[in-house]
């Protein structure tokens, strides 16, 4: 039988009554559904539970109304004979530990009506559906789970202080009972009985996760079903819940992200498994490419090999779970299951802008949770402290606010917190991570001190708390296994006593340290060590040998600095009393540079000075003369490119002291020897490198320089230095497919009277276009597409007369096209396509006289085709796909002599193709898809063997326009596009369509009135049409009484 939702406890009473009624053997067959909390409906089978059933209808057939206190102790007794009996059944099933009870809300409140919760005893509590949750019971701290049901009253609890004790809720009990096939019953008032969609109600009711707005009832029935049985919901549901708050779109919506990687190709919220989704790996727990910090495990070769009797043995390695074996061999315990998510992925998506769920924990197998380079924001959910095998997190790089979240797992190895806005000091809490290796939380907003407990992690390998806000002294470290300490730009005040005594980098620069530079203390295994910009005194250490890459020392030295004692050792590390440097040190800007200084100023012995009282700083001034030599420019611009990661021959000779300026490869001069062009071509500017500083501004100095060509060099960062408008003979500046160069064009770049090509195309580049472009008199060629510029077209370009050459595609411009173009009367090449151009063509292109190519594809260009264009006999080329223009096409585009392609396709243009682009001797490329052109086509169109290599012959007009009724992504027949009829009921309005629409029977009438010249009609004849809002009022159109069509009238000319 089935018993949908009860209306009251007496509907329970009598079925259950019924049931035991019947003979033992008819109970065997028959199923019910039993409500225990009143929504939640469970399938039981009767047979094992026939006792439990009878002393549940004991217990409520007898202890209607207000228990009296006589009544108490027989609640008691039956309530323990009842838990003694499941506890038995439990028993033999392998159960043990916490058992809850659920009875009937409504009985409950029925019975007990008082306002307030009211105790029985200290395990036994009884509360209103408006009452807060129950007191914690007694002990409770000793149980892993302690599970609180809203919806239920009277709470039923048996301690057990086992170390194993947990909670073991209803469900969970009726499974061990026989429960078979447990499902929830499809409310009708929950769910549409049509659609089987949930309904707004029950989600609200249940506290499910927004996600589950995209379910239907059987779905949600089956996540329910989970969460009963593990308190989790399924790790699908956790992964979409996930996606749609990381992704800050609504669930519902998730169309908006049709397109996007992780929907289209990656697979997510897709039917196929979340195992297989882009960024999610299950069962494997092995670190994988692209790990930070830690590395894979492996046990060294040597050591575990022997050698016995000449006969080399080796022990097999351990591995971590790789989602093949069964076993951690590393820490000899099972590895997850095959199907769990282990590790999350997903990095550097522009659209991962939202928030972090609290429910994430519920991936119990989680391992690796890496969310990097994102804009996700908000904060860590506290919950984060209940996963239980997270190893690895890191969320940097992020938009992360609010303190540090004070109970991170203590599995945790690796935390990379960096570059967010965390606020607050760093939690004692984070005391418990003992197994911590990697801890990065620079450039946030952590203040306080530096807490001991870092000084305690055995296992720490690196600790980076740079760019925060921290003061006090820096702790003692005596860890053997710490690589890295970075305290960088904060506010400390005093040094260690101890240092690690294996460590290899050290950052304190920019902090408050002061006194006597710490030269014995220091370990000799540092191979980097910044102090820079502190207030120490004394004297460097000259003993260590650091990593040339940081020093920049040597290789200043190499260039003879060393002769007039600016590069001393020791100056890589800090500039010694009477030097300075910007930086404190050698740095990529140079040496040390001599400070004169009073005897009372050197006694103070300060070193690092970054300023100088009586002289200001020559970046590259090598040999201290006050003057920068063409080698010393060249020398700056092979440091600031990370020279020596340039690749090739490069290496050997502009590091040789030795070597010419004119002798460097890529460096040409003329007969005074004077730098004239820089062109390192195959030289990989600024590889490998994480200080690349660009192009110096120096090179401004270098007044015969006539060519920079870098083309290509993606990895050159920086701007474009506004001093390079000093280099009055520079004829040619090409910085195209340089992506990696940002900022905005400099307005001195106007000064460059010489200039005659500049192509920054392909690059970085944003901003408005400078005005005082037009001031390049002599340039020919101007290249800045593919670049992310803002405004409009400044109209000086058109005082550029010499111009022949404007390419400014896909650039993101707006604005119109500038109504004094014409004067270009150079101009060969206009290309303006890929933007967001807006307005009709120019009045006047006359003036264009040279123009071979006219390119404005994709814009919102208005306006009808100017009939000028059939003026500009050397155009070859006319593309204005893709825009709005409107008219019809002009006759005189057909006569132009060198027109080769013409593109419309994708416009409003009307009307019919003239026959004279049939018999043009030059032209083979027509395509006019995509507008509103109707026929007939003249037949020397159709029979133009030239048009569409030779297409005409096969398809004849169908190679020009595909007929009504028909539609083809082009818009015309080829051999790899076969155009298709509309589907049934449908058509297309116009001839080269490239879709099908339902048309009404009022869009034939007024297509026909225009195909037929229904403006030259007589006024009678066209009264009504087009205007009047049913089509059978028009003048000469009768329709039947359901308003079809009969018959048409109308006049022919």
């Amino acid at each position: 039988m089935r018993v949908n939702k009860l209306s009251s406890p007496l509907v329970l009473l009598a079925a259950l009554f019924a049931l035991l009624l019947l003979p033992s053997a008819a109970r065997q067959d028959i199923q019910m559904r039993l409500a225990l909390d009143y929504d939640d409906i469970v399938r039981l089978d009767l047979d094992s539970v026939d006792k439990i059933l009878t002393n549940v209808m004991s217990f409520l057939a007898n202890a209607k109304g207000r228990p009296k206190p006589n009544k108490q102790n027989e609640m008691k007794l039956m309530l323990s004979d009842l838990r003694s009996q499941i506890e038995a059944q439990i028993d033999q099933l392998g159960y043990g530990g916490e058992i809850q009870i659920f009875y009937p809300l409504q009985y409950v409140q029925e019975l007990y009506d008082d306002e307030n919760a009211v105790w029985i005893d200290a395990d036994h509590i009884v509360i209103k559906p408006d009452s807060q949750p129950p007191p914690s019971p007694p002990g409770y701290k000793k149980y892993k789970k302690w599970a609180y049901n809203e919806q239920s009253a009277l709470i039923e609890t048996k301690r057990d202080t086992s170390p194993y004790a947990t909670v073991i809720d209803h469900d969970a009990i009726l499974q061990s009972l026989g429960w078979e096939n447990a499902i929830f019953a499809d409310y009708p008032s929950y769910c549409d009985s049509n659609t089987k969609e949930i309904l707004p109600p029950l989600l609200g009711r249940l506290n499910l996760p927004n996600s589950f707005r995209r379910y239907n009832c059987d779905r949600i029935m089956q996540d329910l079903k989970h969460h009963r049985l593990t308190g989790r919901w399924s790790e699908r549901a956790v992964l979409e819940e996930f996606f749609f708050a990381v992704t800050g779109i609504p669930p519902g919506e998730e169309e908006r992200l049709k397109s996007v990687g992780l929907v289209a190709s990656g697979k997510w919220l897709s039917d196929v498994n979340h195992c297989d989704w882009d960024g999610i790996t299950c069962g494997s727990t092995t670190v994988g490419p692209g790990a930070r910090g830690m590395m894979e495990e492996e046990d060294d070769d040597d050591a575990n090999c022997a050698v016995v009797a000449g006969v080399k043995t080796c022990k097999v390695k351990k591995t971590r779970c790789d989602g093949k074996i069964d076993v951690d061999q590393f820490l000899n315990i099972p590895c997850p299951p095959k199907t769990s998510v282990t590790k999350i992925d997903l990095t550097s998506i522009s659209y991962l802008s939202g928030t972090l769920i609290s429910n994430l924990y519920m991936l119990t197998n989680l391992h690796r949770l890496n969310l990097m380079k994102n804009q996700i924001h908000g904060t860590l959910p506290a919950s984060f402290s209940e996963f239980k095998k997270l190893e690895f997190l890191d969320v940097s790089n992020n938009q992360m606010t609010s303190q540090l979240p004070p109970n991170l797992p203590s599995t945790l190895e690796e935390v990379w917190f960096e570059n967010n806005a965390f606020t607050g000091s760093l939690p004692d809490d984070f005391g418990r991570l003992k197994d911590l290796r990697f801890i990065d939380i620079s450039n946030n907003q952590i203040t306080g001190t530096i807490p001991f407990y870092f000084s305690e992690m055995t296992r720490l390998n690196s600790l980076a708390l740079a760019s925060n806000k921290l003061t006090g002294s820096i702790p003692d470290f005596e860890l053997p296994g710490l690589d890295v300490l970075d305290f960088s730009d904060n506010k400390l005040t005093e040094m260690p006593n101890i240092f690690p005594p294996n460590l290899s980098e050290l950052k304190l620069g920019s902090n408050q340290l002061k006194g006597p530079f710490p030269n014995s203390n220091l370990p000799v295994t540092l191979s980097v060590l910044n102090v820079t910009g502190n207030n120490f005194t004394g004297v460097v250490p000259t003993q260590l040998d650091l990593d040339d890459d940081e020093s920049y020392l040597n290789l200043w030295r190499s260039f003879g600095c060393d002769e007039r004692t600016l590069c001393q050792p020791g100056h890589d590390i800090l500039c010694s009393p009477g030097y300075f440097s910007p930086a404190g040190a050698v740095s990529e800007l140079g040496p040390c540079q001599v400070c004169p200084m009073s005897e009372d100023e050197l006694k103070k012995k300060m070193l690092g000075q970054t300023t100088c009282s009586s002289k200001d700083y020559i970046a590259g001034d090598i040999n201290g003369d006050g003057v920068l030599s063409e080698r010393e420019i060249m020398q700056l611009f092979y440091v600031f490119t990370n020279g020596r990661e340039w690749g090739g021959d490069f290496l050997k000779d502009w590091e040789n002291v030795n070597a010419k300026t004119c002798d460097l490869p890529g460096v040409s001069c003329n007969g005074d020897r004077n730098v004239v062009a820089i062109t390192p071509n195959n030289a990989i500017l600024c590889a490998g490198s994480r200080n690349c500083h660009g192009l110096p501004s120096e090179l401004g100095l270098l007044k015969s320089l006539q060519i920079i060509g870098l083309s290509g060099a993606s990895k050159l960062k920086g701007t474009l230095p506004s001093e390079l408008g000093k280099l009055d003979n520079l004829n040619v500046l090409k910085l195209d497919k340089c992506s990696s160069l940002t900022g905005s064009i400099p307005t001195q770049f106007g000064n460059l009277k010489s200039l005659k090509i500049l192509d920054l195309s392909n690059s970085g580049f944003s901003g408005s276009l400078p005005s005082e472009l037009g001031q390049l008199s002599g340039l020919t060629t101007l290249n800045l597409s593919l670049n992310s510029f803002s405004g409009s077209i400044p109209s000086t370009i058109s005082d550029i007369s010499s111009l022949k050459q404007l390419i400014l595609s896909r650039c993101k411009l707006n604005g119109r096209i500038p109504a004094n173009i014409q004067n270009l009367h150079q101009l060969e090449n206009l290309e303006l396509y890929g933007n967001y151009l807006t307005g009709p063509f120019p009045d006047n292109l006359s003036g264009l006289v040279s123009l071979k190519r006219l390119d404005v594809f994709s814009n919102q260009l208005t306006s009808t085709l100017p009939s000028e264009l059939g003026l500009l006999k050397n155009l070859q080329i006319i593309h204005t796909k893709e825009n709005q223009l409107s008219g019809s096409l002009p006759s005189g585009i057909a006569l132009l002599p060198s027109l080769t392609w013409l593109d419309l396709s994708n416009n409003n243009i009307t009307g019919t193709i003239d026959p004279a682009y049939g018999m043009s001797s030059s032209l083979v490329d027509l395509k006019l898809g995509g507008n509103i052109i109707h026929g007939p086509i003249p037949d020397t169109v159709c029979t133009a063997k030239k048009l569409h290599d030779g297409m005409t012959s096969k398809y004849g007009c169908d190679a020009i326009l595909r007929p009504l009724g028909t539609y083809c992504t082009s818009g015309y027949a080829t051999p790899t596009s076969e155009c298709k009829p509309c589907p049934s009921g449908q058509s297309s309005l116009h001839l080269g369509a490239s879709s099908c629409v339902t048309i009404s029977q009022r869009e034939i009438l007024a297509m026909f009135f225009d195909v037929m010249g229904g403006q030259s009609w007589d006024e009678d004849q066209r009264r009504g049409w087009k205007t009047l809002p049913n089509e059978c009022d028009w003048s000469g159109v009768s329709c039947d009484s359901n308003g079809e069509l009969n018959t048409l009238a109308f006049q022919m000319r």
